[in-house]
């Protein structure tokens, strides 16, 4: 019977939309499976005729599968077709879940907010995941606390939890479902806690993208909230404030404290308590908790006494696979100590541990805390301004990415180099430049933009950016809370990452875009926003 036959799709529809959303932050498997699902139900469903007036009609879904086409057109000039071919089956979801949400089933905000609770559902087990992988590592100097995210990698998680905390507030201050208060207390609760994992990640673009979001959103909504939910409005205002003071005053305080005096060589000291001789490197400028790295070194007494402590031979490399050398003079730098014996006998066997496993500063130690992340990117903006070599650390290697990038793109500066080339293009020109990158680190542009305008030229990309923006105005989104959170979240991810260009990422992206823009009734968002 037909009418069961449609009711059954519309079934498959819906669970299989719920459980891309709960695979999001949990199972990069799930998430295949599940557009496979909705895919070939789209396909078994059939009715083309109507599916395909549908497309015509609507001018945004149209638009926005301009992506997809501009990847298929610039084919045309590729030479590497296996990359391209691996490129365009990563972009898939940007090609199926908008055709497959936009031809199908008009969700109603009951449907939205049911989805929306897997999802959130969904990220708070990945935290809790997380959390318990933190418990196991958290007391391993130098540990990098980013990486306890257990399914996807940390600045993925970081824009699920963006996503989840967003979609909270709009579930929270709209009225179709009628919360009791112990179940609203659950869903402040959460809201709180993945607020709080944010800053357990040390996502810094996860952060900002936070801060930012945050007051986008009270922007939006400032007189609503204003009027009935000032206790919302007041504290989330005054907290993002705080926010940004205190992140700014750590800032600030690391900035003052790597910074330090000028060093007169005159004053400079010529001898170690043992009678041998120092030596200095003035001119090297590089620096430690606010100690110049390069003076007061004396390597005969600092290989004989190291040998000593350490099993790690002073010439050899750390546990990180840094020259240990260097590692134990930025340590002891860092503490303040002269580069001799008898600095090197100042140090605790914690001390010792740590310059093994590749820490080349204290603080590092304290990795639950931000202050550690902060000052190494400013250690790391330092060091790349005073020539330093960036390979291995992430914020001073997209620089190099960066400027990279924008080489390739004043060499092929209308119509790129092509879908699949990106990466010849790269390798290409890091040669070219004689990047100081090691060649493990030689990577992408880690820049959605760039990596288009490389890709296509300025044609494409205007061609892209259209694709992306004008569906908001076709559908009269631009002013809808989620739709706006979403593009907010989803367009400053770009300017530090490839975001289309995993798997991941370009599912959360085309997922989010098909289901806010695509999928929803015209007045959802509008009419019904704030709970009367």
């Amino acid at each position: 019977m037909p009418g069961i036959r449609t009711l059954y799709h519309s079934y498959i529809h819906i669970g299989g939309i719920m459980l891309l959303a709960a695979s999001l932050p949990l199972s990069p498997f799930l998430v295949t499976i599940s557009q496979a699902i909705l895919m070939v139900n789209w396909l078994a469903e059939g009715d083309f005729k109507n599916k395909l007036h549908r497309i015509r009609k609507r001018k945004a879904l149209f638009a926005f599968l301009l992506i997809f086409l501009v990847h298929l057109i610039w084919l045309i000039p590729t030479q590497d077709f296996s990359y391209a071919l691996k490129d365009l089956k990563i972009k898939l979801p940007v090609l199926i879940l908008p055709l497959v949400l936009g031809t199908g089933k008009i969700f109603k905000e009951n449907d939205l907010k049911m989805i929306l609770l897997i999802f959130i559902s969904a990220v708070l087990v990945s935290t809790f995941f997380s959390i318990y992988r933190l418990s196991m590592v958290s007391s391993i100097p130098n540990a990098d606390l980013r990486d306890i995210s257990v399914f996807i990698s940390h600045i993925r998680l970081s824009l699920l939890v963006n996503m989840a905390v967003f979609s909270l507030l709009y579930i929270l201050v709209t009225s179709t479902f009628q919360w009791n208060r112990p179940l609203r207390n659950i869903l402040w609760a959460s809201l709180a806690w993945l607020i709080l994992f944010l800053f357990i990640l040390q996502s810094i673009t996860g952060i900002v993208i936070f801060i930012v979001s945050g007051f986008l959103f009270l922007l939006m909504f400032s007189r609503r909230l204003d009027k009935q939910y000032w206790y919302i409005r007041y504290p989330f205002m005054y907290g993002l404030i705080l926010l940004i003071f205190v992140i700014s005053a750590y800032a600030l305080y690391v900035i003052f404290s790597f910074s330090g005096k000028p060093v007169s060589e005159d004053k400079l000291k010529t001898l170690t308590p043992a009678g041998n001789p120092y030596e200095h490197f003035p001119g090297n400028k590089k620096m430690e908790n606010g100690n110049y790295v390069w003076i007061n070194i004396c390597e005969p007494e600092m290989k004989k006494e190291w040998n000593r402590r350490s099993s790690m031979e002073y010439s050899g490399q750390d546990l990180q696979g840094h020259e240990l050398r260097h590692t134990l003079i930025r340590y002891l730098t860092s503490r303040g100590f002269e580069k001799d014996s008898a600095g090197i006998s100042k140090l605790t066997e914690t001390d010792i541990i740590n310059i093994e496993r590749g820490m080349a500063n204290h603080i590092y130690q304290n990795n639950k805390w931000l202050y550690p992340r902060i000052y190494q990117l400013v250690w790391e903006i330092d060091n790349y301004r005073k020539g330093g070599n960036p390979s291995g650390h992430s914020l001073a290697q997209r620089f190099e990415y960066w400027k990279t990038g924008f080489g390739i793109i004043k060499n092929y500066t209308w119509f790129g180099v092509g879908t699949g080339d990106v990466a010849v293009a790269y390798e290409r020109q890091y040669s070219q430049d004689r990047s100081p990158l090691a060649p493990e680190w030689q990577l992408r542009a880690h820049n959605q933009f760039i990596t288009f305008l490389i890709s296509f030229g300025i044609t494409g990309f205007l061609i892209v950016m259209f694709g992306i923006m004008a569906p908001y105005y076709f559908e009269k989104r631009q002013t809808q809370l989620l739709p706006v959170m979403f593009a907010c979240i989803a367009l400053m991810s770009m300017f530090t990452e490839d975001t289309l260009e995993t798997q991941a990422g370009a599912t959360f992206f085309a997922f989010f875009y098909a289901l806010f823009v695509f999928a929803m009734e015209k007045h959802q968002f509008y009419d019904n926003e704030i709970q009367d």
